[in-house]
């Protein structure tokens, strides 16, 4: 039977006309929003307006599905830790019968030297000062013993036991789901919002326009030229990313293996479905079609560019399994075997995260120092009574889902926050300590790629 709360492209006779919340974007975002208002207010009226024919069409696409408790900021362990107890509960959070396909396999963070090695346990002994003492540092003869099948250059590693992945679309279907009093509105594109004397008063959409008194922004890539039609320029930006599935997989690469994380630039991979693997990594994008002759290479784009296809780059496959083979030493089977390439599904999307304006620290003589920030933005905007914000998951928006949702919905309705540590996750909260992403450097990319093609 159909969703009588849906409505794919209505026409305006069939637009509702009011609500008390607003929410602009049909992602993970967006969806557990939806949920987590539905919980703390019953009845409470909600629209979710997606501009897909479908719920998660956007970056979920490309993203591995992955759950992590290992975070080196205090407020995105507590938000994780939150959201990888409602994935464990979805019974109680989401009704009887609930299946997000849940699978806890661990993640595995590799080292193939001594510095390496040496900062993996200095992480890991981080990590137990915030409690997660289930966290456990590896080195060479627990590791060879446990995961031996990696290869002799794997030296140590820290594991992450409770982490895994679930499957992303049984998630928002289940967040979009518990918002019993929503309605869901589907390919309606252009959506203009309304302010007045500084406080919103609605939306405008070709479809038809809505009143509500509060909006929320949980659009990803999208969500800042939304923005704008509010008048306001938020502080994100955006960077392609992708990732390869394979229906092979290695005879060595067991079923029920963990997610596995190299060195920098920090490949990673992870058994799917039965006999198949899904890539990922750090990627320094091309954005070449996009610059004048002469200008700079840019890391990160202002506003999104359609389709996100083109920024799949056809090397990316192959220069992924080079990568691994070269750091676990497979000349050939293993991450060496060219049965990876055959049958590749390749996508691209993108992650959005803060710009240098919301992550920095303050030098010795007060100027800003930029930073790559893990954390995302939930809270309503200073400038805009009645704005909020879920914005800035940097690829993490579907571990984070359902705390997120909370968050925000704590927020919109003027309730206390979950936890006050959530506070850091504030637009004006320009810095939080060990928030830094530890990601690769361009440079550090770069030589990379060099050093494999």
């Amino acid at each position: 039977m159909a969703d009588k709360r849906i409505l794919t492209n209505p026409a305006p006779a069939e637009m509702p006309k009011s609500a008390d919340v607003i929410i602009i974007g049909g992602g993970p975002a967006g969806a557990a929003a939806l949920w987590a208002l539905e919980r703390a207010q019953p009845g409470i009226r909600t629209i979710l307006i997606e501009k897909g024919r479908q719920l998660a069409s956007g970056a979920s696409n490309a993203s591995l599905e992955n759950f992590r408790t290992a975070w080196n900021s205090l407020c995105n362990a507590r938000l994780m830790e939150r959201s990888i107890h409602i994935f464990h509960h979805a019974d109680e959070f989401f009704g009887e019968g609930t299946q997000l396909g849940v699978k806890v396999r661990g993640y595995l963070f590799c080292g193939f030297n001594d510095v390496q090695a040496a900062r993996l346990k200095s992480d890991v002994e981080h990590y137990h000062s915030l409690g997660l003492s289930h966290v456990e540092y590896l080195g060479t003869d627990e590791v060879q013993h446990r995961f031996g099948w990696l290869g002799k250059k794997l030296i140590a590693a820290k594991y992450d036991p409770q982490a895994g992945w679930i499957d992303s679309y049984a998630l928002v279907n289940a967040l979009a789901k518990g918002g019993k009093s929503a309605t869901i509105l589907q390919e309606i594109s252009d959506v203009k919002i309304r302010v007045e004397n500084g406080r919103i008063t609605g939306v405008n959409t070709p479809n038809g326009s809505i009143a509500a008194p509060a909006i929320l922004i949980a659009a990803g890539a999208d969500s800042r030229p939304i923005a704008r039609s509010a008048g306001v320029e938020l502080p994100i930006v955006m960077r392609p990313r992708q990732s390869f599935t394979t229906p092979w997989r290695h005879p060595e690469f067991p079923a029920d293996g963990p997610m596995v994380i190299g060195s920098a630039p920090f490949p990673h991979v992870r058994p799917e479905a039965q006999t198949g693997a899904i890539f990922g990594w750090e990627y320094s994008w091309n954005d070449k079609k996009l610059r004048e002759t002469g200008e700079p290479a840019q890391r990160e784009l202002i506003d999104p560019v359609y389709p996100t296809d083109q920024w799949k780059d056809p090397r990316f496959p192959s220069l992924a399994l080079m990568l691994f083979a070269r750091q676990f030493g497979h000349d050939t089977g293993g991450f060496a075997s060219n049965q990876y390439l055959r049958g590749v599904d390749h996508r691209a999307g993108y992650y959005v995260y803060r710009d240098d304006t919301a992550a920095y620290e303050l030098g010795v003589n007060g100027e800003h120092i930029p930073y790559e920030s893990q954390r995302a933005i939930l809270d309503e905007h200073p400038e805009v009574s009645g704005l909020f914000l879920s914005v800035a998951h940097v690829g993490h928006g579907i571990m984070s889902a359902p705390a997120a949702g909370e968050i925000i919905a704590a927020k919109i309705l003027r309730q206390p926050l979950p936890d006050p540590v959530f506070a850091d996750f504030g637009y004006n909260v320009y810095f939080v300590e060990n928030d830094s992403s530890g990601l690769a450097s361009d440079e550090a990319i770069a030589e990379t790629l060099q050093g494999i093609s």
